[in-house]
C-alpha cells in the first residue's frame, strides 16, 4: 500500500495546447484585399411623389429645345409623366483568401472586372 501512495499524489500532466489556427491571410498581409469579379448596374424606378393639391398651381408652358411639341398646363401636372430612376452599382469582390463580398456604389467610376482592390467600410481603394 505504501507503493501506491506516490501514484495518488501525482497530477496528470496538462494536455498540450492546440496549435494556433492557420491564418488564411496570404503573404503580404492584406486580409481585405481582392479582385473585382463583376460590376453590374442596377436601375430602380423611383415612385413619383403625389402632387400637392392644396397649393394653387400656375399655368406653365414647356418648350423642348431639341424640337417637339410645346406643352401648356398646370405646374403640378406637367412633367409628371417623366419616369424617375436611380442607378447603383453592385460590385462583387473575391478576397485573396477565397471569400466573397458585395459592395454597393452610387458611382462605378473607373472600377472594372479584374481590378485589384482593398475593401474598407464598404468602399473600394486601389492597392
Amino acid at each position: 500500500m505504501l507503493c501506491a501512495l506516490p501514484a495518488w499524489s501525482q497530477v496528470a500532466p496538462n494536455p498540450p495546447a492546440p496549435p494556433p489556427p492557420a491564418t488564411t491571410v496570404p503573404k503580404g498581409g492584406c486580409a481585405d484585399c481582392g479582385v473585382i469579379r463583376s460590376v453590374r448596374p442596377i436601375t430602380k424606378k423611383e415612385p413619383t411623389p403625389p402632387a400637392e393639391q392644396s397649393k394653387p398651381s400656375g399655368l406653365v408652358a414647356t418648350v423642348p429645345l431639341g424640337g417637339g411639341k410645346v406643352q401648356v398646363g398646370s405646374s403640378t401636372k406637367l412633367g409628371r409623366d417623366v419616369e424617375h430612376t436611380s442607378t447603383v452599382y453592385e460590385v462583387i469582390v473575391r478576397y485573396d483568401d477565397g471569400r466573397y463580398t458585395m459592395v454597393m456604389l452610387d458611382d462605378a467610376g473607373e472600377w472594372k472586372e479584374g481590378d485589384k482592390v482593398r475593401v474598407d467600410k464598404g468602399k473600394l481603394f486601389e492597392r
